[in-house]
C-alpha cells in the first residue's frame, strides 16, 4: 500500500500563503513582507527545502538570495547548506557560501547562468559590509530571520522602541535605514517571525513600513508537529537574593528531568534481572530500543549585577552542587554547558568541579542530543532566546524578572517557544523520515519499527512534554505571566490536548483520570437558588492556565 506521507496543515498553508503572495502585486510593494507562523511550524524547513524553488519560479532573473540572522547560531542553523540538492528539481543550478570573504565570489556567480547563490549572515556581517553588498539588491531576493529581532521597530526614537518592546531606548533604527536604502533599490524582502511585533502589525502612531502576509495558525493545527506545555511553576523572586530566589525552582526541574528520564528507560529497556533471563532474539513488546532517553533543561539567566536575576555563574553553581551533593554525580562529569556573547566566553561546556572546554554551536547541539553525553544542562543570557534548536528540551526556568516600562510579550513568548520542538522520543526519526509530523509517525512508526502501539503513545506522553519555572515579585510588572498567557492561547497546546490527541489517533484507550463521578450541590450567592454541578465533568473538561483560577469560576 502506498504511503500517504503528508506535512502538517499549519505548514501546508503557511506554504500556500506565502507562494500565493510572492506571485502578487503584494510582493512588489514598497514594504517589509512578513510571513508569521509558529515556533516549530516549519519555517526554516520552507526557506531550506521548497522557498529557493519558488522564488527562481515566480523571478526567472533572481541570482541571489541573502538570508541574514540576528546572530551566528541562526545563521549556521544549517539552511542553505544543502540546497544544491534542489538542482535535481530543476533546470538552476543552487549553491550556498556564508559571509562571503569577497564581491569576487558573488560576481562570478552572478555571471553564470541558470545559477541562483543562496547566502546566508549575520545582522553584523549585512552591517559591515553594506556598501558592497548593496549593489547585488537589483538580482536578489532578501530574506530576514526573526524579523521581530532584526526589524521589530523601524522609527527612530524612545516611544517606537517602548510600543513594541516594552523598554526605553535610544533606538537610531540604523539597520533599517540600511534595510529601506535596499528596499528603494528592490522591494523583493521577506520576513519570518513567530512574534510580529506592533510595527508589523500596523501599529497607528507608527510609520507605514510592513505587510503582515497571512496569520498564526490555529493552536490545535499545530499539536502534531509541536512539544506540548505540561504545567507552569511560579515563583518568588526577592531582589538582590537571585540565588536563594532560584535554588528551589531549578532543584524541582532537575528533579524533574531525571523523573522522566527513568520513565523513557523503563520503555526503552529490560528490567536486568529478566533481561538475563531472556534470549538474546526475545523482543518484548512493551520496549522500544530506539528510545533516546535523554532529556535536557534550559536556564535563562541574569546578568551580572544580580539585581533583579541570577548569574549564570551563581545558576551554573547551584546546579552543580545539587547534581554532585543530591544526586550522586561525579564532579568531573562536563553536564552544563554555558552560552554567552563571544566576547565574554562563547560556547563553553563545564564539568561539575569548574574545569571548562570552549566548544562550538555544532558541537554543543550534538552534545545535547546524543544520549551517551553526559551535557544536560544549557545556561544562556542573551543568546538562546531565538534560533537554537534542541529537541529533547523538558524544563525552562526563567532566572530572572523582566521590568520593562510597559509589558511586551514577544521576546518572553520567543524564550518559551525554544521547548516547543517536537520529540517522540527516538531522536531525529521524525524529521527525517516522517516529515515533523506526528500524524505520519503514529501511522506508521509502529508497523516500519515494529513496536507496540501503546509503548509509542507512552514515550511520546514523557518526552513530548515540557513545564516552565518563572519569577514573581508584586513591585515588578507581570512579563512573564502575561506573555505565558498569550503563549498558552496562541502559540502552544496542553499536554492534556496532546494525550487526548494521542488516544483518538491510535485507538489505545484512554486511561479514566478521574475513575468516579462527583455531584456536589451549589447554591448560588446572588439569589439563593441551589443545583446539582458533576464536578468530574467540568474537570474533564477544564485544561487550566497554570492556577487554580479557571477551576474555581466553572460555574
Amino acid at each position: 500500500m502506498a504511503r500517504e506521507m503528508r506535512p502538517n496543515d499549519a505548514y501546508a498553508k503557511f506554504a500556500s500563503n506565502f507562494e500565493e503572495s510572492i506571485g502578487s502585486a503584494i510582493f512588489l510593494e514598497p514594504k517589509v513582507k512578513v510571513y508569521p507562523l509558529q515556533t516549530g511550524g516549519g519555517k526554516s524547513h520552507y526557506q531550506d527545502k521548497e522557498m529557493p524553488l519558488k522564488l527562481k519560479q515566480v523571478f526567472p532573473e533572481m541570482k541571489y538570495i541573502f538570508r541574514l540572522s540576528p546572530t551566528r547560531e541562526v545563521s549556521h542553523d544549517g539552511t542553505f547548506e544543502k540546497v544544491h540538492e534542489l538542482t535535481a528539481d530543476s533546470d538552476t543550478r543552487f549553491s550556498f557560501i556564508a559571509d562571503p570573504p569577497s564581491s569576487n565570489i558573488l560576481d562570478c556567480f552572478g555571471n553564470m547562468p541558470n545559477t541562483v547563490l543562496c547566502v546566508s549572515c549575520t545582522h553584523t556581517y549585512f552591517t559591515t559590509n553594506f556598501d558592497r553588498l548593496l549593489k547585488y539588491a537589483t538580482d536578489s531576493v532578501l530574506v530576514i530571520e526573526e524579523a521581530h529581532q532584526f526589524i521589530g521597530a523601524a522609527d527612530p526614537g524612545s516611544e517606537s522602541y517602548v510600543i513594541n518592546f516594552g523598554y526605553s531606548s535610544e533606538y537610531t533604527a540604523e539597520t533599517w535605514q540600511r534595510i529601506k536604502k535596499w528596499r528603494d533599490v528592490n522591494p523583493r524582502i521577506i520576513g519570518f517571525t513567530a512574534t510580529p511585533t506592533e510595527h508589523h502589525k500596523g501599529h497607528s502612531s507608527l510609520s507605514d513600513q510592513f505587510r503582515v502576509c497571512g496569520e498564526l495558525a490555529e493552536k490545535k493545527v499545530i499539536l502534531p508537529s509541536q512539544a506540548w506545555m505540561s504545567k507552569a511553576h511560579p515563583y518568588s523572586f526577592t531582589k538582590y537574593q537571585g540565588q536563594s530566589s532560584v535554588e528551589p525552582a531549578i532543584h524541582q526541574s532537575i528533579d524533574l528531568l531525571f523523573e522522566r528520564e527513568e520513565k523513557l528507560i523503563n520503555l526503552k529497556y529490560y528490567p536486568l534481572e529478566r533481561e538475563e533471563q531472556l534470549s538474546s532474539t526475545y523482543r518484548r513488546p512493551d520496549k522500544d530500543g530506539r528510545i533516546n532517553t535523554k532529556l535536557t533543561a534550559m536556564y535563562m539567566c541574569g546578568d551580572a549585577r544580580g539585581v533583579w536575576g541570577c548569574s549564570i555563574d551563581e545558576v551554573r553553581e547551584t546546579i552543580a552542587k545539587y547534581l554532585i551533593s543530591d544526586c550522586g554525580f561525579d564532579e568531573s562529569e562536563p553536564m552544563i554547558a554555558t552560552m554567552v556573547e563571544d566576547s565574554s566566553g562563547g560556547n563553553t561546556v563545564w564539568t561539575l568541579d569548574g574545569a571548562k572546554e570552549r566548544v562550538t554551536n555544532s558541537e554543543l547541539m550534538e552534545r545535547l542530543h546524543d544520549e551517551h553525553n553526559p551535557l544536560r544542562f544549557l545556561l544562556v543570557i542573551n543568546r538562546g532566546r531565538s534560533g537554537i534548536n534542541v529537541h529533547n528540551l523538558t524544563a525552562l526556568v526563567i532566572c530572572r524578572i523582566r521590568d520593562p516600562k510597559e509589558v511586551k510579550t514577544p521576546i518572553p513568548i520567543q524564550i518559551f517557544g525554544r521547548m516547543v520542538r517536537l520529540n517522540t522520543g527516538t531522536g531525529d526519526l521524525v524529521r527525517k523520515e516522517y516529515m515533523n509530523n506526528l500524524d505520519n509517525y503514529l501511522k506508521y512508526y509502529t508497523e516500519d519499527y515494529d513496536v507496540d502501539t501503546k509503548t509509542v503513545v507512552e514515550t511520546i506522553k514523557i518526552a513530548n512534554v515540557f513545564d516552565i519555572w518563572h519569577p514573581t515579585n508584586g513591585k515588578a510588572k507581570r512579563t512573564w505571566e502575561e506573555s505565558l498567557i498569550e503563549f498558552q492561547r496562541d502559540y502552544v497546546n496542553s499536554a492534556w490536548d496532546g494525550y487526548e490527541y494521542l488516544y483518538d489517533m491510535t485507538g489505545v484507550e484512554k486511561p479514566n483520570f478521574l475513575p468516579f463521578n462527583l455531584e456536589v450541590e451549589v447554591e448560588c450567592p446572588c439569589d439563593g437558588s441551589k443545583f446539582m454541578l458533576d464536578v468530574s465533568k467540568e474537570v474533564k473538561e477544564w485544561r487550566g492556565d497554570g492556577t487554580l483560577d479557571a477551576f474555581f469560576n466553572i460555574v
